[in-house]
């Protein structure tokens, strides 16, 4: 749907007769879309791009390139902005990666131009916000045992390397969190496996109250399906 819509919009803008009207709709409201995509394009010449899928989410533009590799760009382009924060989740995921029991992105950086993507391989799966509520209901205790699983093992590792990025004394119930999980679930819609958590840029050391928060605050399907109080659950009896 983005793809479509950013490309009508960016040959729309183009007839603009009046430059600084063109540039500002091509770069303020498209976030450069179009010379960011002949970036990628330049450097990797040999994927096929009319197999791209795009997405948009936070702060960022997603490329996703022949289901091989994701390539995420800030819409905005603040370069030291974009390398600290683009620098401190791959910090996070680095590090917490081997105790993951759900695949996480593996980030790379890559200059091309003037932007800083980061590169991951693509992760397949559909996200679990579009997936049918009777379905995940159907799946829902399967679904949370896998994520309370995830979260227990993650959350609680002590990995020396990111220590400094916690920004507070230790504190009971505080651990390494994701922090919005909700709408960065992948799932198998056939066996409803979760294949992947995707998009750490909020990851955070905070009260573990907050993943389970995450699981549901900015979706109200997931709040009336209650996948933070089953996923809680499951959660207590790993303990």
């Amino acid at each position: 749907m983005w793809k479509i819509l950013f490309e009508f919009s960016d040959r729309f803008f183009a007839i603009i007769p009046v430059k600084k009207w063109r540039d500002y709709l091509r770069i303020v409201v498209l976030f450069d879309y179009r010379r960011k995509l002949n970036a990628l394009k330049s450097a990797y010449p040999t994927l096929n791009f009319k197999k791209m899928q795009l997405g948009k989410g936070g702060g960022s533009l997603v490329f996703i390139i022949d289901n091989k590799y994701t390539f995420k760009v800030r819409k905005h382009n603040n370069e030291t902005k974009n390398f600290e924060r683009f620098y401190r989740e791959k910090r996070i995921t680095d590090a917490l990666r081997k105790f993951c029991t759900i695949q996480i992105p593996n980030i790379e950086f890559i200059e091309i131009g003037d932007y800083t993507f980061y590169k991951s391989d693509f992760i397949s799966g559909k996200l679990l916000v579009e997936i049918s509520t009777r379905r995940i209901k159907k799946y829902q205790k399967q679904i949370s045992q896998q994520l309370a699983e995830f979260i227990y093992k993650k959350s609680f590792a002590n990995p020396a390397e990111i220590a400094d990025l916690r920004g507070v004394r230790e504190q009971k119930g505080f651990c390494w969190n994701h922090g919005d999980m909700c709408s960065n679930i992948l799932i198998n819609p056939k066996t409803m496996v979760i294949t992947g958590i995707i998009d750490w840029e909020w990851a955070g050391y905070s009260n573990i109250e907050n993943e389970f928060r995450g699981l549901v605050w900015v979706r109200k399907k997931m709040r009336k399906i209650g996948l933070d109080k089953t996923t809680r659950q499951e959660f207590m009896k790993i303990g």
